[in-house]
């Protein structure tokens, strides 16, 4: 059966669910809003069915918009991805990996891994994915990304973890916070904190598991910020405090000036890993860049301690 939506009305509806309206989604497409209209019903009239509700001058997608705008968003990123791989190797590169970071990861590394490669490996390209940061691991999975760089436990049959170096997990506060004359923090002074997180879903093999389940104490109040910078953000300010990596929080501390200290816990260890699909690090251009990244990372992260 033929397809009837064409790529324009591709895009439109794609631009219509990242920006909500009509006139940002015109502005993002370079076109008149009269004509972004007619591209609309002319979608509707195709499919034989409504996409938009039209409600207080703003559409509202209807559950066959949601579907299509969902098949708009793969087909798109597909051709995108497919596009840039044929340039590439139009410009002798053979391989190109995805690589996928997770929110807690510094990418200061990631210069040194693009020249790295370009000079010893120029069939190789390497390009970080956005928006993978806070389920790297379901990018993997999704094949959204190649590899990723997460901290924490992978229990996963199938997929493949590659260990890169061993971490600490420590607390982070404001710079005048009453920590900064402490060599460390307790546990049940942390949970007295307003407690900055990047979401509230316990992750596996980091701060829930490790430090607040065992001992059977939670944070009394928890924020979400979503993403490092604006947690931090939030700590520096004095609106509460966190628990990161050392490598991610030592890397901040100098941005934002702030108070990291260890915790008084056992299990404070924590390691960072590559991650991949399952069996794929039989791939040369998979291990050559698996190596660059565990001797590139591994070195920033003793230079930020």
């Amino acid at each position: 059966m033929p397809t009837r939506l064409t790529m324009r009305q591709l895009q439109m509806i794609r631009a219509l669910q990242q920006t909500g309206s009509v006139s940002e989604a015109a502005f993002k497409l370079q076109v008149s809003q009269s004509a972004l209209s007619h591209r609309i019903r002319e979608a509707e009239r195709l499919l034989d069915t409504d996409l938009y509700l039209r409600q207080n001058k703003r559409l509202v997608a209807t559950n066959a918009g949601q579907r299509v705008a969902h098949a708009a968003h793969v087909i798109l990123a597909e051709l995108e991805h497919t596009e840039q791989h044929i340039a590439q190797l139009s410009a002798g590169i053979k391989h190109n990996v995805r690589l996928g970071l997770q929110v807690y990861a510094s990418a200061l590394w990631l210069p040194q891994l693009v020249r790295k490669m370009a000079l010893q490996y120029p069939d190789i390209g390497v390009q970080l994915v956005a928006d993978t940061g806070l389920d790297p691991i379901t990018a993997v999975r999704r094949h959204n990304v190649d590899m990723a760089l997460v901290s924490g436990d992978v229990m996963a049959k199938d997929l493949d973890s590659v260990p890169v170096f061993e971490d600490q997990l420590v607390v982070v506060a404001q710079a005048n916070h009453v920590w900064q004359g402490q060599t460390s923090v307790k546990l049940q002074d942390i949970i007295q904190e307003t407690y900055i997180a990047h979401h509230t879903n316990p992750e596996a093999g980091r701060e829930y598991e490790r430090l607040f389940r065992p001992h059977d104490l939670l944070p009394s109040q928890v924020v979400r910020a979503g993403v490092t910078e604006a947690v931090l953000a939030l700590v520096s300010d004095g609106q509460g405090v966190t628990v990161l990596p050392n490598w991610t929080a030592q890397y901040y501390a100098r941005v934002y000036d702030l108070c990291v200290r260890p915790v008084q816990a056992e299990a404070t260890d924590i390691s960072w890993q590559v991650v991949v699909g399952k069996g794929l690090l039989e791939a040369p251009h998979m291990r050559v860049v698996v190596a660059c990244l565990q001797d590139i990372v591994a070195a920033d992260a003793r230079l930020t301690r």
